[in-house]
């Protein structure tokens, strides 16, 4: 059987809803709220899903794919950028604090080598009409920007403002890049 677009798109809004829903967050979400993020995050779902894909690959629809919050999907993506905002809103909220300097880490140096690709990887996208290698850039960003705050304390720990500022600098990428997808990144999820 054929479903329409529509169909999957309404689908996916239901799904991104429960996941909405059911994850946990620092402030509660209104049911308005919920529902501007699940549709965000489920048509966001379903675009980036087929353009994570090359044009000459073959598709294989999955939800478990479209969905999976660790794994290379605009859901990760717009869950990780929403990451970077409540670091960013946390750092506002305790205000700014004297913290020793310390020598860069490897996961640090991680991501700040990622940074600097980005417009690299906009260019080659552009000259090879290949969004998916922007999702695999975007991913691999966001992987490497979670190993880093699961690894280290970026409020209150060492090298807080340089911390600080590759947080504010993944999270602007990611939202350019999702953007340029003709994906929306939420704020909070």
């Amino acid at each position: 059987t054929t479903v329409g677009l529509e169909g999957v798109l309404n689908e996916s809004v239901k799904k991104a809803f429960d996941i909405v829903s059911t994850t946990k967050t620092d402030k509660k979400l209104t049911d308005k709220e919920k529902e501007k993020i699940a549709k965000e995050v489920g048509i966001g779902s379903i675009k980036y899903f087929d353009l994570l894909h090359s044009p000459t690959s073959n598709i294989e629809f999955s939800w478990e794919s479209i969905f999976n919050l660790t794994g290379n999907s605009a859901a990760y993506l717009q869950y990780t950028y929403a990451r970077t905002q409540s670091v960013l809103e946390k750092a506002k909220e305790n205000g700014s604090s004297k913290t020793k300097e310390k020598e860069l880490g490897n996961e640090e140096l991680e991501v700040l080598r990622s940074l600097i690709h980005f417009s690299e990887v906009i260019e080659v996208v552009a000259d090879n009409f290949a969004p998916n290698l922007q999702c695999n850039y975007l991913f691999d960003l966001a992987q490497k920007y979670n190993t880093f705050y699961n690894l280290h304390k970026i409020i209150g720990g060492e090298n807080e403002k340089l911390r600080l500022r590759i947080n504010a600098s993944v999270g602007q990428i990611i939202k350019n890049g999702l953007s340029l997808l003709g994906i929306q990144a939420p704020e909070r999820m």
